[in-house]
């Protein structure tokens, strides 16, 4: 039995580039990685001969989703909202890949040495591989969840790695940097995915993959995710049983009790606006990329009806903006800059890239120092923090009643 030829090692003398590679920006992060490796490929989608958009490879993936968990630790409480559907870690863009017909293959490895190895011989090869990381520190701060990137170059004599993402401009790294993103947070195993250039997709294949998305966003939005016993923590069930935590003072994971008022409440608010309005391009939880997703799909399935779908959630979007502004209201000046600052954040990184990295530290201190002074003094006494617990939940609520309608609808107009 023939023996199977290692792989073959890489000089580190020159640089390794992608060639030709000039693909960047994005509104969410998956699906804007993949989307700009297909434009760097020159794969177009059947309708429009020109490039996938991010929005529709969003909705081939499922879309968006809803899931609430809280977890605590000792002093250490923290609370995680994912508003994209739920998969593996690597499972959303594996089948945004499989529904336009592209092969996905995933790599893993047990040290960052190995991993490196595989990265420089993708890049040596002329692949852009796509990266799951934590970017931590070096960026703005973005909610580290489900976060990708493309690498296309790697010059070991300078120290730089050169990648894209949903900034403009290109960034780069230092290969420390992009270490540690790899192995740090939730990220395990180095996971990286490659792309082989796909068969052009026909339309027919395409208003089957349309509609696949289209029925797993309502699956999960209805019918919830995993074991029976977590369901509730997933889709329109997810946000009843958030609005009914917001203020039951009795339920130890009930937000009187679990985020007190004071840095624990602080830290919560902060991180359920930053999850719902920078964890993306655009914020209101994906619910205005999703709808121009269901613009197009209504295109690609002949079904102009989707166009009122489409309404309904982006008035769904405009409903995560205002509880987002009801998190942190104004009329409590630092929760007021909080706000302001971490989008700022968000902006300049899409703007300016790496540049913006000495401003971005700048507004990371202002940050830490309105924490430590809401620590310090709570800016709101007990009866205005129920009073804004109170708003919170209605503003779930009404999101609940939109989402359950728009899914409703959608769900009749796929058949």
């Amino acid at each position: 039995m023939k023996k199977k030829s290692a792989p073959k090692s890489v000089s580190t003398d020159v640089p390794l580039l992608v060639p030709g590679y000039k693909q960047f920006g994005g509104r969410q992060v998956e699906a804007a990685a993949l989307r700009n490796v297909l434009a760097h490929l020159g794969i177009v989608a059947p309708h429009t001969g020109e490039p996938f958009t991010d929005a529709l490879l969003f909705g081939l993936g499922g879309g968006i989703g809803l899931s609430y968990f809280v977890y605590a630790s000792g002093d250490f409480t923290s609370l995680f909202l994912a508003t994209r559907i739920t998969t593996s870690p690597t499972g959303f863009v594996e089948t945004m890949c499989t529904r336009i017909g592209a092969k996905a293959t995933i790599q893993t490895a047990s040290t960052s040495a190995a991993a490196e190895k595989k990265l420089k011989q993708a890049l040596a090869e002329g692949r852009p591989p796509i990266l799951w990381v934590d970017p931590g520190d070096f960026y703005y701060g973005t909610p580290a969840a489900y976060h990708t990137l493309v690498v296309y170059g790697f010059d070991e004599s300078l120290d730089e790695v050169h990648i894209a993402d949903c900034s403009d401009r290109p960034i780069t790294l230092t290969h420390a940097e992009l270490t540690r993103a790899r192995q740090s947070g939730d990220v395990r195993k180095f996971p990286a995915l490659l792309v082989d250039t796909p068969r052009p997709i026909r339309l027919p294949a395409l208003k089957t993959a349309v509609t696949q998305g289209l029925r797993d966003c309502c699956g999960q939005m209805q019918k919830g995710f995993g074991p029976a016993n977590f369901r509730s923590n997933f889709g329109l069930k997810a946000l009843e049983k958030w609005a009914g935590l917001l203020i039951n003072p009795k339920d130890p994971r009930g937000w009187p009790k679990f985020f007190p008022r004071g840095p624990k409440l602080y830290q919560a608010l902060v991180s359920v606006f930053d999850q719902v309005e920078n964890r993306g391009s655009g914020g209101s939880a994906f619910r205005e990329l999703y709808a121009d997703f269901l613009v197009e799909a209504g295109e690609i399935l002949s079904k102009p009806k989707f166009d009122g779908v489409a309404k309904q959630f982006r008035e769904s979007a405009r409903l995560w903006g205002a509880l987002s502004a009801a998190l942190l209201p104004d009329e409590v000046p630092l929760f007021k800059e909080t706000k302001q600052l971490t989008v700022k954040k968000r902006l300049l990184f899409e703007k300016e890239g790496a540049a913006a990295r000495d401003e971005a530290k700048t507004l990371s201190a202002r940050l830490e120092g309105i924490r430590v002074q809401v620590e310090k003094t709570f800016p709101m006494s007990e009866a205005e923090v129920q009073d804004l617990l109170t708003d919170v939940r209605q503003h779930v609520l009404a999101i609940h009643a939109v989402e359950k309608q728009a899914v409703k609808t959608l769900e009749s107009l796929i058949g």
